[in-house]
């Protein structure tokens, strides 16, 4: 008989801790949140078909690659790294993705934001700078976004939020260094 009650003791102690251990969110695994035109992404992930179809109508993509040679153009996807976030939840997964030459500036990197990459991706950001930076704040659900950019003698910082359907300038700071 004590051995019927220490088991059911044991059974009802296990019950509980599994009913509190679901009751708690899962603690977040560590995701990038920067990334730089100079260093590599924590976990590159090849670009989908349909996010690079999504990416090479973009007026930025189509204009640099028109005088470009036909490798370039035959194999596009070598043009560019990506790097997965998320932006409005753990369940979508999102991409940052960052030009490599031609398809940046002269002093800068070029980023795309692409929303819901596995299922329905589209270009939600398109910023220039040297690292982009997806910040823990949120504008209508989504974690807002920074570019920054810096020369010998100014800084650019740029932030920007989410408006429903895209992102757009929230705030340009402009500096000079000393």
């Amino acid at each position: 008989m004590a051995t019927v009650s220490r088991i059911v003791c044991v059974l009802v102690l296990a019950s509980v801790g599994v009913l509190v251990a679901q009751g708690q969110k899962a603690k977040p695994v560590h995701e990038q949140t920067v990334f730089r035109e100079d260093e590599p992404f924590q976990h590159t992930v090849p670009l989908a078909p349909s996010v690079l179809r999504v990416l090479l109508h973009t007026k930025e993509i189509e204009e640099a690659l028109d005088s470009e040679n036909d490798e370039q153009q035959d194999n596009p996807a070598q043009l560019f790294r990506a790097g997965e976030t998320h932006l409005g939840g753990t369940d979508d997964v999102d991409l940052v993705v960052v030009g490599i030459s031609p398809l940046s500036g002269a002093d800068n990197s070029w980023f795309w934001v692409v929303s819901s990459a596995r299922s329905a991706p589209r270009v939600v950001l398109w910023a220039s700078g040297n690292y982009l930076e997806v910040l823990d704040t949120r504008t209508n659900g989504y974690r807002n976004i920074r570019s920054f950019w810096a020369s010998a003698s100014t800084t650019k910082s740029s932030e920007y939020h989410f408006n429903g359907k895209e992102y757009t300038l929230w705030k340009e700071r402009w500096g000079k260094n000393r």
